[in-house]
């Protein structure tokens, strides 16, 4: 950059000498005239002096004689040769007697100044042109009179300024001529120091260092080889730099978990590319949030997130603050944050250091055994503080961890045996009088009697660096008598911070294992007979029919129900019902061969699969099917109960060429065997379909049309109860037809829904229900809200949710008034439109719940898509609970994990007030059923919100 001239070093110094100069010569001149001026004016005193006593010497004897005329002679030959200006001379009464250059008379003239004081004017004043001076004339002791005079001063006036210029000329001539040699040596010598300052220039421009030629060995030398030598320092520490900056973003951009900083403010500062791995956002879209990483947090952890992220930039520190966090696809995983302030070299307060990682898979496992830790490490840090105390809260911890469980273990650094619990030995099989303290664990394990198969302890027991990390977890283990234990460790420290030993935890997760194994089994079986159901039996289908298409053979599809199954169930109950369906699955088994497939499709409906079939045997089968249900036999109470079933037969290529077409040529061959007398099978005939079955359906679609336009359905309502205190929570509205008939009478829902689902018309009986329901609520404020069912067909109704806020808006209903029940198994046969349509029902609104929850699903994975509020545990499960452990454990498992997922639970077809309890005890939060009411048109809650059971009962 061209720094002006008089801002440069040279016009500084050429200016600072110049002024310099001028100052000196300042101080000499004034110091000069002062000294002459000094000197003139002692000269005019003494001239004063000796003119006083030469005319006192000679005025006195004509004064003392009174001969005035000499006196006045006298003064004019004195006057002009001495340089006297005037003279006037005073008898002893003060008259003037004789006067030369002054008119001394009184009102003549000017009145005579006053003597001046030499000795003032000596003081620095200036000389003044003529010097006043008195003098007495005297004579022996006695005063004749007075002379006053004056003493022009004009001569050495005249002379002393001629003195001073001549001087002044000197000194300025040597001023400027001393100036100038000054400013050409300020040129020399700053004309080196510009060319380093050339050089720093350049070097700062180019990035590059720059050398100097050094010449000499004066200062400037020495300067320009400190600056060649900065230079390569310079040059060193920004290599250096550059390679250290190089590791530092290698080792943060590439590290597991998420690094950030933040300023005192709470802004970001910096944050590592590990982020686009955890959270899927990149560092430009952290960089541009706002309070950073609070956004990356779940809805409702974003205030007790924002709370920690403030509390630590007061400069604390902290660790392993958990919290649920949202990656950008929407997905959640827990994440586990720990911070540390940070310093500068100053000891400036900067902000915090902050790091982020995944922690799910370590959340749930921790939980119970984190309590139990701190409390060791507490008894630890207090032991020498609370020595009195410390044999108590010994025995606390004991028992607390001989009441767990866990086998939990803990060895010091040596690896030798420090504690362990009871539960330890029981899941190692180690005799309880072998003492194991003080033995190496290695040992210890090896001479187990139960323990797994070639398990390396060494690789896991020895000390290391690497395992002095919180949370360890090796693995599962596979002991001798098939039991499945998870092994972790927990480092542990003393108060001090140093390594005192580990913790080691075994748990027995067999249980666990055998729930996975036991959804994966419900995932393609049926939980209460065991058969496949009918999403393996839809998946299975369409391999058959791929393969049969593909090597050109036949595929056959029977299918078939219980002849009169409902009347078994609503005259013997749903107990008979489900004993009767368990026995046919069990004989129909018997009769199916490896090839084929047999699956329970729902209710008493039954299908197997045959591949590469004849007619013939096909025909056999079939036969054989009819036959064996015919043979079946059940007590009921004591009464003999016998059944038959419909079969129809569908086979591929003949009858139908994709899977859809099968069945549904399957179902209606079983129709026309029904049409036959029952108790019989059918292969598929066309021309039958085209013709009675078609004017049964028209027949029924008529009838629902005509239902929905001349108020021919009616809405039935059934309690949902708090399961604790029986208070009403909501109702169901359940929808019937009225028989036009045979008035007065009602049609049940099974006789018309399935055409209706067929025909499509289902969608306007959701539709009218939804209507009817709203109505409802407006009319009646005060009652319970109300639930009502959707089919899994509305899903493709992509404006349905709007047709129910408009309802909702017109009516003036708060949405969450209304709940909306969808099946689980419709929605999780097209995941993508149950997803989209839930998201629109919440967007209302609306209280979601699934229902026939447990009934089709492989795992619990679906409840992180469909965001239901309400899961409504499907009745297969609650029938038979006090007898069926295993539906106790999946009721309980799905009522822990729906509470864990802040959803709430319903649990139907409740009977018995034995269910009742269990449900209660296993936390379920809402109950429906017979056992506590049957639907009814005009139930007690329609008027009354704060219905409650036992008052009624």
């Amino acid at each position: 950059m061209q720094v002006p001239f008089f801002r440069t070093l040279r016009a500084r110094l050429v200016l600072a000498i110049l002024l310099v100069q001028f100052a000196v010569l300042g101080v000499l001149l004034t110091n000069v005239n002062r000294v002459w001026s000094d000197m003139v004016l002692r000269a005019t005193d003494v001239r004063v002096q000796e003119l006083a006593r030469l005319l006192n010497a000679a005025l006195a004897p004509p004064m003392a004689s009174l001969d005035y005329a000499p006196a006045a002679e006298l003064l004019d030959g004195v006057r002009t040769p001495e340089g006297i200006d005037y003279l006037v001379l005073f008898d002893r009464q003060g008259k003037v007697v004789a006067k030369r250059g002054w008119d001394a008379e009184p009102g003549s003239g000017t009145p005579l100044p006053p003597p001046d004081d030499l000795k003032q004017l000596n003081d620095g004043r200036d000389i003044p042109p003529i010097v006043h001076a008195s003098t007495p004339i005297e004579l022996a002791g006695q005063q004749y009179g007075l002379l006053r005079f004056g003493i022009s001063t004009e001569l050495l006036r005249e002379s002393v300024d001629r003195i001073v210029w001549q001087i002044a000329s000197v000194v300025v001539v040597g001023a400027i001529v001393s100036a100038l040699l000054l400013a050409l040596i300020g040129f020399w010598l700053t004309r080196r120091l510009y060319h380093l300052i050339d050089a720093a220039e350049r070097q700062t421009a180019a990035g590059m260092p720059e050398r100097i030629l050094v010449e000499g060995d004066d200062e400037v030398s020495q300067l320009a080889q400190r600056f060649n030598q900065m230079s390569t320092g310079i040059q060193e520490r920004l290599d250096a730099l550059k390679q250290s900056e190089e590791k530092f973003l290698a080792i943060a951009d590439y590290t597991y978990g998420v690094e950030l900083w933040l300023d005192p403010e709470g802004k970001l500062v910096w944050v590592n590319a590990s982020v686009t791995r955890l959270t899927g956002y990149t560092v430009r879209e952290c960089m541009d949030m706002l309070n950073f990483p609070v956004p990356l947090a779940a809805l409702e952890e974003r205030g007790k997130l924002g709370t920690a992220v403030q509390q630590a930039l007061q400069g604390t520190a902290g660790q392993d603050f958990e919290f649920r966090a949202m990656r950008r696809d929407g997905k959640t995983f827990w994440a586990a944050m720990s911070w540390q302030p940070i310093y500068d070299a100053q000891a400036n307060y900067r902000g915090i250091r902050a790091s982020i990682n995944d922690n799910s898979q370590f959340k749930e496992d921790r939980l119970a055994l984190k309590r139990a830790v701190y409390e060791l490490q507490q008894s630890q840090s207090l032991n020498q503080t609370y020595l009195s105390r410390a044999e108590g809260e010994r025995a606390r911890l004991t028992a607390l961890l001989s009441a767990m469980r866990f086998g939990v273990l803990f060895v010091d650094n040596d690896n030798l045996v420090v504690f362990h619990n009871p539960a330890f030995k029981t899941l190692w099989l180690i005799d309880d009088s072998t003492p194991i303290i003080d033995k190496p664990i290695g040992q210890v394990l090896q001479t187990a009697l139960n323990r797994p198969a070639n398990y390396d302890f060494g690789t896991h027991l020895e000390a290391s660096e690497a395992m002095a990390a919180m949370d360890v977890y090796p693995g599962d283990l596979t002991m001798n008598d098939g039991r499945i234990v998870t092994q972790h460790c927990y480092t542990v420290r003393d108060e001090t911070g140093i390594f005192t030993g580990r913790l080691w935890v075994y748990e027995d997760v067999t249980q666990e294992h055998f729930l996975n194994e036991r959804m994966v089994f419900l995932a393609e079986r049926d939980a209460l007979t065991g058969l496949y159901n009918r999403h393996a039996f839809q998946e299975q289908l369409t391999r058959m029919l791929a393969e049969a298409e593909r090597s050109q053979d036949a595929l056959a599809v029977l299918y078939f129900d219980l002849d009169e199954f409902k009347y078994v169930n609503d005259t013997f109950g749903h107990g008979a019902g489900d004993e009767l369906l368990k026995r046919v699955a069990q004989e129909i088994s018997g009769q199916v061969r490896r090839n084929e497939f047999f699956a329970r499709l729902g209710g008493d409906e039954f299908a197997i699969l045959v591949p590469n079939g004849s007619e013939v045997e096909v025909s056999h089968l079939a036969g054989r099917i009819v036959q064996t249900v015919s043979g079946i036999q059940l007590n009921v109470d004591n009464q003999p109960l016998r059944l038959s079933s419909s079969l129809g037969v569908a086979m591929y290529p003949q009858h139908a060429e994709n899977a859809e077409d099968l069945v549904a040529h399957a179902d209606t061959a079983m129709y026309q065997a029904k049409s036959a007398g029952k108790a019989t099978w059918r292969m598929y005939q066309a021309e039958r379909d085209a013709s009675r079955e078609m004017v049964n359906r028209l027949t029924w679609n008529e009838r629902i049309q005509q239902a929905l336009e001349h108020d021919g359905l009616v809405l039935y309502f059934q309690g949902i109860y708090e399961a604790r205190t029986l208070e009403v929570a909501h109702l169901e509205a359940l929808v019937r037809m009225k028989d036009s008939n045979n008035p007065g009478q009602i049609i049940p829902p099974g006789h018309f829904i399935p055409h209706a689902e067929k025909s499509g018309k289902i969608l306007d009986i959701d539709r009218w229900v939804i209507g009817e329901s709203i109505r409802l609520l407006a009319r009646n404020p005060h009652m319970p809200p109300v639930a009502v069912n959707i089919s899994g067909r509305s899903f493709d109704e992509t404006s349905l949710p709007s047709y129910i806020n408009d309802l909702l808006q017109e009516h003036e209903v708060r949405p969450e008034r209304l709940m909306v029940e969808l099946t689980e198994t419709a929605a999780v046969s097209d995941m993508r439109d149950a997803q989209r349509f839930i998201e629109a029902l919440r967007a209302t609104g609306c209280t979601v719940c699934l229902d026939d929850f447990g009934a089709g699903f492989s795992s619990f994975a679906y409840l992180k898509h469909l965001k239901a509020h309400v899961l409504k545990i499907d009745g297969l499960f609650i029938r038979d609970l006090p007898r069926d452990h295993d539906s106790q454990v999946f009721v309980k498992g799905m009522a822990a994990i729906a509470r864990d997922m802040g959803k709430q639970t319903v649990a139907e077809f409740v009977e018995n007030e034995e269910t009742l309890k269990m449900l209660v005890e296993f936390g379920v939060d809402m109950v429906q059923g017979y056992y506590l009411d049957k639907p009814t048109p005009d139930h007690p809650a329609l008027q009354n919100s704060d219905y409650r059971l036992m008052a009624h009962r």
